[in-house]
């Protein structure tokens, strides 16, 4: 039985669900023990901090509420809080997990055979039922269903964007597209190798958006494959309370989407440091041609938009 450490890697703003996300997950846990957390708890309400500051094995960032810079960034600070964990699994701070996730999730990972492999993929939801429930029921004994990613449109929250929307469906167990390759990961259930986070670091200059497909692309690049989980071990809050932050700011996604043009090498107009650039296993083009994705003529084939990799060329 591998028994190895697991970092949890959690970004948090104004989150009232962060403590019970963390006590979800060691009251679950087969063994609590090995779960570790990295969090970056963004908010200017302590009473949670000092809670969460008194659990075992639990490193946090502190951040007040006027200093928060968006997602990413707090992902990023996460990441510098990796130790000798040999997995990592990046969730949101609003979720409950499954009866004996880890082993569970664990196994799952070790059967593709795949040493730079990653399962991800957009959690069921959480239902009102389990929302109030206590955290060890019995609605939580069994894992939900995998899913599958896939594209909808490029987006249109600023002109000429290249960011991608993405959508997921269910599937079943023995359904042919579980544990299958896919395009992309979700950035609130991504479970894999820590070296993936020691590889590739998020990029300091991206906000939101940029947790999600320029992650997809530089890991790819890097060499990881994403996979479609089989089961799901976490389930998400979709519809949570909204918190005082103000949201994106337009000027925010102009400079993301410039970010995100450079990186594709689409323009120059930025300058990428190589640790927040392209890994030299594979290539954009690579990427491109194997998921049936043009970005320079922003077409998405249907093979894209199905998330139907299966017998794609290297699945």
């Amino acid at each position: 039985m591998d028994k190895e450490k697991i970092l949890i890697e959690i970004a948090s703003y104004c989150d009232k669900e962060l403590l019970n996300t963390v006590n979800s997950a060691i009251i679950q846990a087969e063994y609590p023990d090995r779960i570790h957390f990295a969090i970056c708890y963004q908010g200017d309400d302590l009473d949670d901090y000092y809670e969460l500051k008194k659990i075992n094995n639990c490193k946090i960032i502190h951040l007040k509420q006027s200093e928060a810079r968006g997602s990413v960034y707090a992902r990023y600070l996460c990441q510098s809080l990796i130790g000798d964990e040999k997995y990592i699994y990046q969730v949101d701070s609003h979720m409950r997990f499954v009866k004996h996730w880890d082993t569970r999730i664990i196994n799952q990972l070790l059967s593709l055979n795949d040493k730079k492999a990653i399962l991800s993929g957009y959690p069921p939801a959480i239902t009102p039922e389990m929302l109030t429930a206590p955290l060890d029921d019995k609605i939580f004994d069994n894992p939900g269903y995998g899913t599958v990613m896939y594209a909808k449109d490029f987006r249109t929250d600023v002109d000429d964007s290249y960011f991608i929307s993405c959508a997921s469906k269910l599937i079943t167990k023995d359904n042919p597209l579980a544990y299958k390759k896919n395009a992309f990961i979700a950035s609130g259930n991504f479970f894999t190798f820590s070296l993936a986070h020691k590889e590739v670091r998020y990029d300091t200059s991206m906000y939101f958006y940029g947790d999600e497909m320029p992650m997809s692309i530089r890991l790819y690049t890097y060499g990881w494959n994403f996979y479609n989980p089989g089961e799901s071990f976490v389930y998400h809050l979709y519809k949570k309370e909204k918190s005082k932050f103000p949201g994106l700011k337009h000027d925010t996604m102009i400079n993301e989407n410039k970010r995100l043009k450079t990186l594709l090498g689409i323009t120059k107009d930025d300058v990428i440091p190589p640790e927040f650039g392209l890994g030299k296993v594979r290539s954009i083009e690579d990427y491109e041609k194997t998921f049936g994705i043009d970005f320079k003529n922003k077409k998405i084939s249907d093979l894209a938009k199905s998330g139907d990799f299966e017998n794609v060329k290297g699945n």
